[in-house]
């Protein structure tokens, strides 16, 4: 199968990847204070991941604008003058706008064959989907193939976050909500986990020992249960010094350190990890 593969931000997507894999990502928009607009990474470079949420940082009336039907009809009909499918990978429940979409514009470009794939990762366990399902679309003899890994992974592919800033929610991701959050020093951590394809509150507080010795302790319990495969891990502010801790924990296996996410960054704002393993 001559494939590319689209995908709806940068996220933990390591340079080297878009060639290996054929993998485009089709970025987010910055809309500033000021009106004007910053695109993330696409194929055709605007604005590297990194400094886009650099500028949201600086920026607290910017505001996060999800790939538009145009976009994703653009990349579309660049990408059928190269490839004979595309499987696109997007989340109806962690972004439904970004999913839907894509889906419109899929009915709007008929020169390829284009395959919206479901995924329910988040943060750091995006990268590990999307590069376990690049590696078996290069393989892959046909779609049927594909979809039941792409099944497959979202059942295995788990994620522990700990962050400074409530934005999950128990059904996923507060939808629609694009508004940068205020964070406040009174705010509690809040410990997430996913389970199921959805996120669930896990323990509040101000200890953020407590919480790194809980997020330790699950993941000693699945490391003793099964081998894990691949970890990756995301961390970012005044907790990206208990990052190893977690990491000592799984040293054996192969470990991925990613930068911030776009999406990770914006919704768990500045104090968070993120680990996730298959």
């Amino acid at each position: 199968m001559n494939t590319a593969i689209v995908i709806d931000t940068s996220r933990e997507i390591p340079d080297q990847w878009y060639s290996l894999y054929n993998i485009y990502p089709l970025g987010y928009v910055i809309e500033d204070s000021s009106g004007q607009k910053h695109i993330e990474r696409t194929q055709i470079q605007s604005i590297r991941t990194p400094e886009l949420i650099k500028l949201v940082c600086e920026d607290r009336n910017s505001n996060l604008l999800a790939p538009s039907i145009k976009d994703y009809v653009e990349l579309y009909t660049y990408l059928s003058e190269t490839y004979d499918s595309i499987i696109s990978l997007h989340s109806s429940n962690i972004t439904p706008a970004v999913f839907e979409n894509a889906l419109v514009a899929k009915k709007l470009v008929s020169e390829i064959d284009i395959d919206i794939i479901d995924s329910h990762t988040f943060g750091a366990s995006s990268g590990i989907f999307v590069e376990e399902l690049a590696k078996f679309v290069l393989e892959a003899k046909n779609i049927n193939e594909i979809r039941k890994e792409a099944i497959s992974l979202n059942k295995h592919i788990s994620s522990i976050i700990l962050s400074k800033n409530d934005q999950l929610n128990t059904i996923g991701l507060r939808k629609g909500n694009w508004q940068t959050a205020f964070v406040s020093s009174f705010r509690p951590y809040v410990l997430y986990q996913e389970l199921y394809g959805r996120w669930e509150t896990v323990k509040r507080g101000r200890n953020i020992k407590s919480f790194v010795n809980e997020i330790i302790k699950r993941v000693e319990i699945v490391n003793r249960a099964k081998e894990i495969k691949t970890a990756y891990i995301t961390h970012h502010g005044s907790l990206s010094k208990n990052a190893r801790k977690i990491k000592d924990i799984v040293s054996h296996t192969n470990i991925v350190e990613t930068s911030p996410s776009l999406v990770t960054h914006y919704l768990l704002g500045k104090n968070y990890i993120d680990f996730a393993f298959l």
